[in-house]
């Protein structure tokens, strides 16, 4: 995408026949004029509150209406009415440039409806010429609904046309789902209202849900009532018996979206690329039957999401991707699946900065369910040209290839990342020039992807834990030197580096003097300051790659293996008695802390084991600390 206008687009349900429809009709003719098309979306879509609905919803976050020169708004399509409720709101107060909506009536913008009137007058007529009912009745959608009114509309508008008598008991509000279609068939069935020769619903999932309680009441349709719906929607053509229904000019409502849009911001008028009308669909619940055309075309697009589906669901996709160790290794096998998406020409991937860190966890507020300010590139896929990157961006910008050179103009879906309610970052794909929106299988595709970036976030905090407690388990508690089961572990590998290079082996064994004295005269407290005292000091003594240990109470050795000097002894014994002596100048104490120190020096021999060096320094210890205690007498 590169200078020329761009449309934004918010729109759900994406896998949905009414949305792709719409779909392909805004980006046919959006780029036949020449402009980029950005697409917000997210894949669960109901009026409900969970955790797993706020990590979809944020993708709506990332939207800044001043990036883009019109914007076109689909609230039909989002199921939650608080999210419905929220864009009627932003739109009103954030967004500066051009809006159309789809088929809702308001005041602050503009909006582009389909003639539903015209097509359910259509609907009608066809019971009326075809099959002779006059006693028919219109079950439609919620009572103020735009489309539920021109539906009902087109019903009068037939009837009247016709001069069969308009009764208001055969006019009925329902709500475009199950609810009214189960109550209006039980109420046939208990004769609280005459069974009518015909039923028009507003709707094809009305419709289904209709004819298929009146089969369990035991009516027979068509014989007994004939049943249509609306939309012309997959299921209605898989429906047992199929369903009559009508296709709306779903094609046209984009095109005239993007016509109407391309208005407002020009002030100019556009001519639409296709002509796309509706038709009405007779199918088995009229008495009409399918037709071969019907049913050839029906079993080509089955055979064909069939065999999309099939392929996804053998490729072990979420198996691979779940053994990934690492996030780079889990990006290599993301790419490796990109094939399993029809036609997909543009992929991006971003994630949140720093967004497997464990310290962003559950129990510090809710800054790990929002997206950073800074966003990492981390798959980049232009025309099927594949690369892993770590780019970093702003978020305000919210993908860098929107502002990229393009030679013709294209169309990227953004869905978010997330597991649950925690955000990972989202998403961009297209399909370069072709209308398409994308299916379920994208949908599954991506929750795969979800998954797996859970798994090696927890993976990591795992490691991190597991790294934790090893550490723990092999270092001491009170002065932090290693334990004796690490200093057995890392002497083992000192002493085998010096046996194997003839590097001199340094061990130096350390025992502090008077701590009984100082545990009876002012308590094990201050005992063990004295012990932290010297471990300090003889931890600092090191400027080689080597380790101090705390092996006993009062006990220390010290390892190493490196080109030391010949005098290197005698400098340790000297830095630890300045350390200690600054210490206990500084420290206020009523006893000194001192050490008795052996140390030996040199190569490993072929008679020499770790043990015998270790036994060694430690008689060298010893003998110095029975000088040490004379000394004081």
């Amino acid at each position: 995408m590169n200078g020329r206008k761009k449309i934004c687009v918010i729109m759900c349900d994406l896998h949905h026949p009414y949305q792709q429809e719409v779909m392909k009709g805004i980006i046919m003719q959006a780029h036949h004029m020449d402009y980029d098309v950005a697409v917000f979306t997210k894949f669960m879509n109901i009026d409900e509150e969970n955790e797993y609905q706020y990590g979809e919803n944020r993708i709506f976050s990332l939207l800044d209406y001043s990036l883009f020169d019109g914007v076109i708004h689909a609230p039909c399509s989002i199921g939650k009415r608080a999210l419905r409720e929220h864009f009627v709101k932003d739109l009103a107060e954030n967004c500066r440039v051009p809006v159309v909506a789809l088929e809702i009536e308001h005041d602050e913008y503009k909006t582009v409806s389909v003639d539903d009137a015209s097509a359910f007058e259509q609907l009608v007529s066809h019971l009326i010429e075809h099959h002779n009912a006059s006693d028919i009745l219109c079950l439609t959608g919620f009572a103020g609904n735009l489309q539920a009114e021109e539906r009902l509309q087109g019903y009068r508008n037939a009837m009247i046309k016709h001069g069969l008598p308009l009764r208001e008991d055969r006019m009925i509000y329902g709500d475009f789902w199950k609810e009214g279609a189960l109550n209006l068939a039980q109420s046939i069935a208990d004769g609280t209202i005459e069974k009518p020769q015909a039923i028009v619903c507003a709707s094809d999932f009305v419709a289904i849900t209709l004819t298929n309680r009146l089969v369990e009441l035991g009516f027979r349709v068509p014989d007994d009532i004939l049943v249509t719906g609306f939309d012309n929607s997959q299921d209605a053509e898989e429906n047992i018996p199929s369903i009559t229904s009508y296709a709306r000019p779903l094609l046209d409502l984009g095109m005239r979206a993007v016509a109407a849009l391309h208005e407002e911001i020009t002030g100019e008028c556009a001519l639409l690329v296709e002509n796309n009308k509706g038709y009405l669909v007779p199918a088995e619940s009229c008495g009409c039957g399918i037709s071969f055309i019907q049913k050839f075309q029906k079993r080509k697009n089955v055979d064909k999401y069939n065999s999309h589906r099939n392929l996804f669901y053998t490729s072990h996709m979420a198996e691979s991707l779940n053994s990934a160790p690492t996030i780079n290794r889990l990006l290599e096998k993301i790419c490796t699946f990109l094939y399993l998406n029809n036609n997909m020409k543009d992929f991006y991937l971003c994630l949140n900065d720093q967004w497997d860190d464990i310290s962003r966890n559950d129990t510090e507020g809710s800054e790990y369910m929002e997206y950073t300010d800074t966003m990492r590139l981390r798959i980049q896929c232009r025309d099927e040209q594949i690369m892993i990157v770590d780019e970093p961006f702003e978020k305000k910008i919210i993908l860098p290839a929107l502002y990229e050179e393009c030679d013709h103009p294209r169309t990227l879906y953004f869905t978010p990342l997330h597991f649950n309610e925690r955000c990972f970052g989202y998403c961009a794909m297209g399909y370069g020039t072709a209308p398409q929106a994308f299916d379920e299988v994208y949908h599954s595709w991506i929750r795969n992807i979800n998954n797996a970036l859970e798994f090696v976030r927890v993976r990591n905090i795992f490691n991190v834990m597991s790294q934790r407690l090893y550490m723990a388990s092999i270092r001491d508690a009170l002065t932090g030197l290693y334990n004796r089961k690490g200093f057995d572990q890392f002497s083992e590998e000192c002493y085998e580096k010096a046996r194997q290079t003839g590097k001199k082996l340094l061990v130096i064994a350390a025992d502090l003097d008077c701590l009984k004295p100082i545990n009876d005269n002012y308590g094990h407290l201050e005992g063990d300051k004295a012990i932290v005292a010297a471990a300090n000091a003889l931890n600092s003594c090191f400027e080689t790659d080597a380790i101090c240990a705390r092996v006993g109470g009062d006990e220390f050795f010290l390892i190493g293996c490196a080109d030391y000097e010949d005098d290197v002894a005698a400098h340790y014994e000297q830095h630890v008695a300045k350390s200690l002596d600054h210490y206990n100048k500084r420290s206020g104490k009523p006893y000194p802390v001192e050490v008795s120190i052996g140390c030996l020096c040199r190569p490993v021999t072929e008679e020499d084991t770790l043990q015998n060096m270790l036994d060694e320094a430690d008689i060298m210890m010893y003998a110095s600390k029975v000088r040490r205690r004379k000394n004081r007498r």
